[in-house]
C-alpha cells in the first residue's frame, strides 16, 4: 500500500512538473510513428546520423554513392565537424585591416569590415571554412554505382536508436547496409551484408578531396582534382584496420579505420582506399580525430550501442509533444514536423560551435555561424527541455569574449561586440551587410537567460555572467544619446534585420529597439541577482531609448522609412518580431502591434501561407503572444510548398533552394513557436498547451515542456 502510494504520488508530481495531465506519454511509439522511410531513388531524402559535432549524411545505398547527383539536385552526402576546419594559404598575405572601410558614427570615424569585394575581404570571407572530412561509399567491379544499378529500395531511418537500414538489389543481387553514428564521438559504424561482397564485385571506398571549392559561398562541391596540394598516408595497417593521417595545408586530422572478419585495404591511388571482404558480411567504424586525439578502437558494435544509448537517453528526457489522439487530418503532419525537426536539429545543431544554417549537411556562407538568428537556432533547446544543448554552443561565445571586447574597444565601444558570420576563430567576417546588423548583440543575453530559468542558481549565474554583462556594457554604450531629440538612438550605420535599407541611412528599427531593450534590461536583471548595484547608465538608456515609429496606429520597421504602407503589395515582415521573437517590452503596445499584424497578413494574396522560411515560427510567435492562437496554428501547418518538410524534416530556402538545400533556420522557429504554443510563456493561462486553440478535433499533450519569457 505505502508503494503504490509513493508511485501515486510521483505520478500526481510528474504530471504537474511536466504540464501533462493525462497517463504518461509513450514516447517510444510517438519517435517510431515518425520513422522515415525511403522506397525510390529520391535525392530530397539523404538521411543524417550524428550528434551535433559530427554528421554523416548518405544516400539510398547507405553510404554516399551518387555524391555529385544529390548535391546538384537534392540534399548533399557529406561528412563534417563541428570542430575541423581549412583554410587556403594566404599567399598575399592579406591583413584584416585591408578589408576595413570608415564610417561616420555620430561624429566619429569607425572602422567596420565592409570592404567585402577586396582582395582581403574575400580571402577572409572564404577562410577559414569547414573541412571536408571524406567521402564513404560503395564500388561495384572497380566503378561507381549509377542510378540505374539499384532496385527495389527500402530504407529505414529509426530515430529512437539514430540506426538506418537500407536494403535493395544491385544488378538484381540484395545489399543490406546498417548506418549509425556515435553518440559522442565523431565516428560512424557501417555494416554490409551481400554475396557481392565475397565476389569481390563489391567493395567499400573511403576516398578523400582537398577542400571545399569555398569560392562557392553556398553549398560548394568537393575539390577532387589537386590531389598534390594534400596528403593522405598510412600511419598504422593492421590486420583489422588502419589510421590514416590527413594534411591539408594547415589542417591535420586523422581516420582510424577498425574492420571485423577477414578483409582488406588497398591503395588505388593517392587518397583513395578500398577494401575488401573476404565472406558475404564486413562490418568496420571510421572514426574521425583531432591532431592531437588519442581514442581507443572502436567496433561497429561500439558505435551501434552508444547510439541507441544516446539516441534513447535523448528522447526519455526533455519535452515531447503528441498530437496521436487528434482529429484534425493537419495534426499527424504537424507531429511528424515537430519529431523530425527535434532529430535533425540535435544531429546538426546540438554543437560545440554554433553552426552554419545547413548545419553540418553542407557548408553555407563558408561554413560560418550567423549570430543574429543564433536564437532561432538554440532557443528550442530550452524549451524542450535539453538546456545542455543550448549550453554547449553558449561555450563557444564564453571563449572568443576576449575577442569580442576587443572588437568593441577598437571601435571606442564598451563591453562585447559579437561577431555577426564568424568561424571556429570567432573572427568577423567582412561583408556588406555583416558589419551592420545589430540584432545579434542581444542573442547570448536571451539565450543564458533561458539557462537560467531552467536553472536558477547562483552557479548559473557565475558561469555565464561574463558573457551577460559584457554584453549589456555593449547594449549600452552602443545606444548613442542625441541632443537634438532627447533620446538614445540606434544608429546609424544600421542593417535592419530585412537588410533592405541603405546602413548609412537606417536607425531605429522597431525590432532591435524592442530586442535591445530587453536585453539590456535583462542584463540588468543579472547584476541584481548577483548581489550588484543597478547600472545607472543602463537604467537610463533603458528609460530613454527611442520608441518604435507608429504610422496610421501602425509600427513601421524603421524610423527612417515612415511611409511603407503607402506601398502596395508587401511590406517587411521583421516588424512583427518586436512582439515574438521578443516577450512584451514597454516599447511595443499589443495593440498597435495586432493592427501592425493584420496589415502585413493581409497583403499577402496567399494567406497563412505566406509564412515562410523561418518566418514561418517567428509569425506565430507573435501570434500566440497576441492570443490569436487560431492564426499560430494555421501558420505552423500551412502546407505552402515553400516550407515543403522532407521526408527526414529538412526545408530548402526559399530564396536559394539548391544553394541552402537543408535550411534549419525554419526547423528552429518552428520549433520554437510550437514549443511556445505547447509549453506555454509568462502570463500564458494555467493549463496544458495553452497556445494551441481549444477546438474540435485537437488534443494536445505534453511532457517536460518549459516555458518561455
Amino acid at each position: 500500500m505505502k508503494n503504490f502510494i509513493r508511485i501515486l504520488f510521483f505520478l500526481l508530481v510528474y504530471q504537474a512538473l511536466t504540464g501533462c495531465n493525462e497517463a504518461l506519454i509513450d514516447r517510444e511509439a510517438l519517435v517510431r510513428r515518425h520513422t522515415v522511410y525511403i522506397n525510390s531513388f529520391d535525392t530530397q531524402g539523404a538521411l543524417s546520423v550524428g550528434n551535433g559535432d559530427f554528421a554523416f549524411t548518405f544516400g539510398v545505398t547507405g553510404l554516399q554513392c551518387f555524391d555529385s547527383l544529390y548535391r546538384q539536385t537534392g540534399i548533399p552526402t557529406q561528412t563534417l565537424s563541428s570542430w575541423s576546419w581549412h583554410a587556403f594559404p594566404n599567399t598575399e598575405e592579406h591583413l584584416r585591416e585591408d578589408a576595413m572601410r570608415m564610417y561616420d558614427f555620430h561624429g566619429r570615424q569607425v572602422a567596420f569590415a565592409a570592404l567585402e569585394n577586396s582582395p582581403a575581404g574575400q580571402y577572409f570571407r572564404i577562410n577559414p571554412h569547414p573541412t571536408a572530412l571524406g567521402r564513404i561509399s560503395f564500388m561495384y567491379d572497380g566503378s561507381e554505382f549509377q542510378p540505374e544499378d539499384i532496385s527495389e529500395i527500402e530504407q529505414y531511418l529509426d530515430m529512437w536508436t539514430g540506426i538506418a537500414r537500407s536494403s535493395y538489389l544491385l544488378h538484381g543481387k540484395p545489399v543490406e547496409v546498417i548506418t549509425a553514428a556515435h553518440s559522442d564521438k565523431s565516428a560512424l559504424g557501417v555494416s554490409v551484408r551481400s554475396e557481392l561482397l565475397n565476389d569481390g564485385k563489391l567493395t567499400v571506398r573511403f576516398h578523400f578531396p582537398y577542400a571545399y571549392n569555398a569560392s562557392v559561398k553556398n553549398n560548394p562541391p568537393l575539390i577532387w582534382d589537386q590531389p598534390q596540394s594534400h596528403s593522405t598516408s598510412i600511419e598504422k595497417n593492421e590486420t583489422n584496420g588502419a589510421i590514416f593521417l590527413r594534411v591539408a595545408d594547415t589542417t591535420v586530422y586523422r581516420v582510424q579505420l577498425v574492420w571485423s572478419g577477414k578483409a582488406e585495404m588497398v591503395e588505388e591511388q593517392p587518397h583513395d582506399f578500398r577494401i575488401s571482404a573476404g565472406g558475404n558480411e564486413l562490418s568496420f567504424s571510421c572514426s574521425f580525430l583531432r591532431k592531437s586525439e588519442n581514442s581507443q578502437p572502436l567496433s561497429f558494435e561500439d558505435v551501434l550501442t552508444a547510439s541507441e544509448k544516446g539516441w534513447n537517453n535523448y528522447w526519455k528526457t526533455g519535452g515531447v509533444i503528441d498530437l496521436s489522439q487528434s482529429t484534425d487530418p493537419r495534426a499527424h503532419e504537424l507531429e511528424r514536423r515537430i519529431v523530425l525537426s527535434q532529430y535533425i536539429l540535435k544531429v546538426n545543431y546540438a554543437s560545440s560551435f554554433p553552426p552554419s544554417e545547413c548545419g553540418l549537411v553542407t557548408p553555407t556562407w563558408y561554413g560560418k555561424h550567423n549570430s543574429e538568428v543564433y536564437f532561432i537556432h538554440a532557443a528550442h533547446f530550452y524549451q524542450f527541455g535539453h538546456v545542455d544543448l543550448l549550453e554547449k554552443s553558449l561555450g563557444w561565445y564564453k571563449s572568443i569574449l576576449p575577442l569580442a571586447l576587443e572588437d568593441a574597444a577598437s571601435k571606442g565601444w564598451e563591453g562585447a561586440r559579437w561577431p555577426k558570420m564568424a568561424g571556429i576563430d570567432g573572427r568577423p567576417t567582412p561583408g556588406g551587410i555583416n558589419p551592420f546588423i545589430i540584432w545579434n548583440f542581444p542573442n547570448p543575453v536571451y539565450l543564458c537567460e533561458l539557462v537560467y530559468r531552467a536553472k536558477p542558481t547562483i552557479e548559473t549565474l557565475e558561469m555565464y555572467k561574463d558573457v551577460v554583462l559584457e554584453s549589456g556594457k555593449f547594449l549600452a554604450s552602443y545606444a548613442n544619446w542625441d541632443e537634438a531629440t532627447n533620446r538614445y538612438m540606434l544608429g546609424p550605420p544600421l542593417k535592419a534585420s530585412s537588410e533592405q535599407s541603405l546602413e548609412s541611412e537606417t536607425w531605429n528599427p522597431t525590432f532591435e529597439l524592442a530586442l535591445w531593450h530587453y536585453g539590456l534590461r535583462t542584463a540588468q536583471t543579472w547584476r541584481e541577482r548577483l548581489g550588484m548595484e543597478v547600472d545607472p547608465h543602463w537604467e537610463d538608456v533603458l528609460q530613454r531609448l527611442s520608441k518604435p515609429t507608429v504610422v496610421d496606429g501602425k509600427y513601421v520597421e524603421i524610423e527612417t522609412e515612415p511611409h511603407i504602407y503607402e506601398r502596395t503589395g508587401g511590406v517587411p515582415n521583421s516588424t512583427i518580431y518586436a512582439l515574438g521573437y521578443v516577450p512584451p517590452t514597454p516599447l511595443i503596445d499589443p495593440q498597435i502591434m495586432r493592427a501592425t499584424f493584420d496589415e502585413i497578413h493581409k497583403r499577402s494574396p496567399n494567406g497563412y501561407k505566406r509564412w515562410a522560411s523561418w518566418a514561418l515560427g517567428q509569425a506565430a510567435n507573435t501570434a500566440v503572444r497576441l492570443g490569436d492562437y487560431e492564426a499560430a496554428l494555421e501558420i505552423i501547418t500551412n502546407d505552402s510548398p515553400s516550407v515543403f518538410f522532407m521526408p527526414q524534416g529538412y526545408v530548402r530556402r526559399p530564396k536559394e533552394p539548391l544553394g541552402c538545400p537543408a535550411y534549419m533556420p525554419v526547423n528552429g522557429s518552428f520549433l520554437n513557436a510550437v514549443g511556445m504554443m505547447a509549453g506555454g510563456w509568462d502570463g500564458a493561462q494555467k493549463k496544458n498547451a495553452p497556445g494551441f486553440p481549444e477546438k474540435d478535433g485537437w488534443v494536445v499533450r505534453t511532457e517536460g515542456m518549459l516555458p518561455m519569457p
